[in-house]
């Protein structure tokens, strides 16, 4: 008889040790449960967060601009292209014309390949350009030529409002010629009857 209460007090603490035991384990398995779901609530922020990002951020705005480039016959054609909208309109157009016509438009640049344009002052209707020696060393020549590089500057810049004449420089120095034909040491208007529709003939 005495030895039944012994018995039954080891059977006892052994139920209660399980049942810590088990509460243990279920403990264990709901906090990694919780980790497990704030890791996947972090990550869906984060997606979210980026692409309302994407979605609020500003469409580069643009405006358009002509540009002219020479076509077979010796005219020039009007480009229209679409520019990033900036205070420096002009420089930025006279850059577009240095990179040349659109692939597959058919049309001809009319400035040497490399030239640049160093400074541009527009002041009382004068737009005053300077550009790198390529424009006149890596001239290919021809008065045809030099014709439409000339025009094509100065048409492009006449556009523009404020602009209606333009004195052309190479390094900061003005030019008698850039290839031996038209005179360039003064300022130049705009000669419209050098333009031609891209998809007018002769």
């Amino acid at each position: 008889m005495k030895g039944k209460p012994v018995w039954r007090f080891r059977y006892l603490i052994i139920v209660i040790a399980g049942l810590i035991l088990l509460g243990f384990a279920v403990q264990g398995d709901g906090q990694g449960s919780g980790r497990q779901e704030s890791s996947r609530e972090q990550d869906a922020g984060q997606v979210s967060e980026a692409g309302n990002g994407a979605g609020t951020e500003e469409a580069v705005r643009t405006v358009p601009v002509v540009l002219y480039f020479g076509d077979n016959q010796g005219y020039l054609v009007a480009e229209r292209r679409e520019i990033p909208v900036t205070k420096a309109i002009a420089r930025a157009t006279l850059q577009e014309l240095c990179r040349g016509p659109a692939s597959g438009s058919g049309l001809n640049p009319t400035i040497p390949p490399g030239t640049r344009v160093k400074d541009i002052n527009i002041r009382d209707g004068l737009a005053i350009v300077d550009f790198s020696r390529e424009l006149k060393e890596k001239h290919r020549g021809g008065s045809s030529a030099e014709l439409l590089t000339v025009y094509s500057i100065v048409n492009t810049l006449t556009q523009f409002p404020s602009v209606q004449q333009v004195q052309i420089l190479v390094e900061g120095r003005p030019l008698e010629t850039l290839a031996g034909h038209l005179d360039i040491s003064g300022p130049l208007k705009r000669d419209a009857s050098l333009i031609r529709a891209h998809n007018e003939t002769n």
